[in-house]
């Protein structure tokens, strides 16, 4: 049984390995959480924010959250674009400008350290410029995973506002792939053979 959950969580966190920019809460990819945050307790969101320090364009491929719990709601995946600093955004989770939902891999009383990866650039474009900062997190429909705190802010919604996890001596883990874009990609095969 532990030989194939090894498996699982080997699998799981080769899924970020294609993507051009990865980045995770913790320090390093596939970061394994060693706290876990209750939704019912303490944050019903977790989230954070992302620079993009490239030259270009990246385009979100994919998160990962460390959690379990139940199907999330509509807003179980939340990204703010253009945000002025590295601050929690000014709004409730609603407030976000994309937003999508998934399923934990771990379902309620499950293992909140194992992760699940949603894959965003099937389902949104979200892109961004060089420079510009991001938030992004997920709903906690059970357990999230966390870590002492690390220097890195994460903040949680509770009793409706965003708290800095700081306060309790925690960090959120959160983890984003993302890929360079160029605007050539968008583009349909007629417009593409338009140009000639």
């Amino acid at each position: 049984m532990k030989l194939n959950k090894m498996l699982l969580l080997l699998l799981i966190a080769a899924s970020l390995s294609a993507a051009d920019v990865e980045y995770n809460t913790g320090g390093s990819v596939g970061y394994l959480s060693d706290l876990s945050g209750s939704s019912s307790g303490w944050g019903e969101w977790f989230i954070t924010s992302y620079t993009n320090e490239t030259s270009g364009p990246l385009q979100i491929a994919e998160f990962g959250f460390p959690c379990c719990g139940v199907p999330t709601g509509d807003f179980g995946w939340v990204v703010w674009v253009d945000m002025p600093d590295t601050g929690f955004p000014a709004g409730n989770p609603e407030s976000c400008d994309f937003h999508g939902a998934f399923v934990p891999v771990e379902g309620p009383g499950g293992d909140p350290s194992v992760y699940t990866y949603i894959d965003i650039a099937s389902v949104e474009n979200i892109v961004f410029d060089p420079g510009e900062i991001i938030v992004f997190g997920y709903q906690n429909t059970g357990y999230g995973g966390q870590t002492p705190f690390n220097g890195t802010e994460t903040w949680a919604w509770h009793n409706s506002i965003w708290e800095p996890d700081e306060k309790h001596y925690r960090t959120a883990v959160l983890e984003i792939g993302a890929n360079n874009w160029s605007a050539m990609e968008q583009r349909t095969w007629s417009g593409i053979k338009s140009l000639f």
